[in-house]
């Protein structure tokens, strides 16, 4: 039996249409999209919102694209036991294709979609180094068939829905800074595509995109959210609404602040802070399309499609309270770096942040005193140890003629960040969070707050950072 409500009349108007209103666009997470019934009930959600045309992006059903990227490694070791993957998954989505209904996905596409992914892993075997291109295609099926089983679901292009594959559109570079879109290219391969599909409403695969060649590849992992930003963009959308499995933007973590409340609305700078350190529903790039068109971001959940949910937009909400949200940074180390000799010498920062640059260290936040006694850079713990080597090299002149005191690293760090537009010209507020700290025995390791008095960050040893949080948000 179908989960789902048939097909509309594709010869009828969609109910309650109204012409010429700008698009509405969706994305759907892997919990959102992890079996048939939650597909279902993602289209009934789809189908109630049907007043302006739908941009739906769709990413793997949950757990799929870590199982894939597993099949890879498998298959570029050698180890056959990738092909008992791909099994699994065949029968995971034909079971998903069948409890939609018989006509959810043609069962030669599903057998064609997986015969095409062994012929892939097939090619790995042995292959030093693995082709780019092939392992991204690897990496990025599930978004192909997550987004046929929902543009089927929703009663395919006999209901107005097109289906594109983002590799047709989204071309993208690679740099330091992530995927880089090339939005002229992207805007002009969208506007041919539309051209051959006139449908009113489309369904895209998240994640994947092609590089200036052609070349198959993604936007990296929980990419999905930012490919939903761009296909925002690209189509004009008046909004972009990300269904997740939780209620909105949470001002902490709930699973280790009980009384944790659903944030109503937030600013984009707001958002971006709370990105940064560690809020796990919203992807960090995801803002930059939205920020640059002014388009609100609504974070909700498809489980609780009732509940309101989270707006980000470019104006500050109203708050009781300056700080909005708290938000924790786990596996950190501080490196530090002191001596006499730095203080009044120009480029010694710099030198510092060249050598951690050189070998990829991520510098999550830096810290110094007015002395300019020494500097405090917290880092990822995976990375602190060649952090620490490369600046040791780098200053290795002065540390043989002790100007350089020490260059040393502090392991199981965290950072607490508060965040909140509210705090701008707001006494007291760090006064508030180090009272509260204290009170709760957490000692401050390192503290650092922004010119724009939007965040202040504290890095905190990591036994204490749930009693820290704790004790922050009360």
């Amino acid at each position: 039996m179908s989960l789902v409500t048939a097909a509309p009349d594709p010869s009828a108007p969609v109910a309650d249409a109204v012409p010429g209103l700008r698009c509405r666009a969706h994305k759907f997470g892997g919990s959102s999209l992890a079996d048939a019934s939650r597909i279902a009930a993602v289209a009934v959600i789809l189908q109630e919102d049907a007043i302006a045309p739908r941009l739906v992006v769709a990413s793997a059903m949950r757990g799929v694209t870590d199982a894939l990227v597993d099949l890879a490694a498998r298959a570029c070791a050698g180890d056959d036991g990738w092909t008992v993957a791909l099994d699994a998954l065949r029968a995971r989505h034909r079971q998903a294709a069948e409890a939609l209904g018989a006509s959810a996905m043609p069962g030669a596409w599903l057998d064609e979609a997986f015969d095409a992914l062994a012929r892939q892993a097939s090619a790995l075997a042995g292959a030093a180094p693995a082709p780019a291109d092939v392992l991204a295609a690897i990496h990025g099926s599930g978004e192909l068939w997550s987004s046929r089983l929902l543009h089927a679901a929703l009663g395919g292009e006999a209901a107005g829905w097109a289906w594109l594959d983002a590799r047709e559109v989204l071309v993208v570079a690679h740099g330091e800074l992530g995927a880089t879109v090339d939005w002229a290219r992207s805007a002009a391969q969208l506007a041919a595509w539309r051209a051959a599909h006139p449908q009113r409403d489309v369904v895209v695969t998240g994640f994947l995109a092609c590089d200036d060649g052609g070349r198959t590849t993604t936007l990296g992992r929980n990419g999905g959210d930012y490919s939903a930003a761009i296909f925002a963009a690209l189509f004009e959308a008046e909004a972009l609404t990300i269904w997740t499995d939780v209620d909105g933007v949470l001002s902490a973590d709930p699973r280790r602040v009980p009384d944790a409340v659903c944030l109503p609305g937030l600013s984009y700078a707001e958002a971006c802070e709370l990105a940064y350190f560690g809020a796990k529903v919203i992807h960090p790039q995801t803002l930059a399309p939205v920020m640059a068109r002014g388009m609100p971001l609504w974070i909700r959940n498809s489980l609780r499609p009732g509940a309101p949910g989270t707006r980000i937009g470019p104006d500050a909400v109203a708050a009781t309270s300056p700080v909005k949200g708290i938000s924790l940074v786990h596996d950190l180390a501080v490196l530090e770096v002191s001596g006499a000799g730095m203080i009044g010498v120009p480029g010694t920062a710099e030198r510092v942040f060249s050598a951690l640059h050189a070998v990829a260290v991520s510098v999550v936040m830096i810290s110094q005193g007015s002395s300019e006694h020494s500097i405090c850079c917290v880092v990822r713990a995976a990375q602190a140890a060649r952090g620490e080597a490369a600046v040791r090299d780098a200053f290795a002149a002065e540390i043989a003629s002790g100007q350089i005191q020490g260059v040393r690293v502090d392991p199981d760090i965290a950072v607490l960040a508060a965040v909140g537009d509210g705090m701008v010209g707001t006494p007291g507020v760090a006064a508030r969070l180090l009272g509260g700290l204290a009170r709760a025995h957490v000692n401050a390791r390192a503290i650092a707050q922004g010119a724009s008095e939007r965040s202040i960050s504290v890095a905190i040893a990591a036994a204490d950072a749930e009693r820290a949080l704790r004790a922050a948000h009360a």
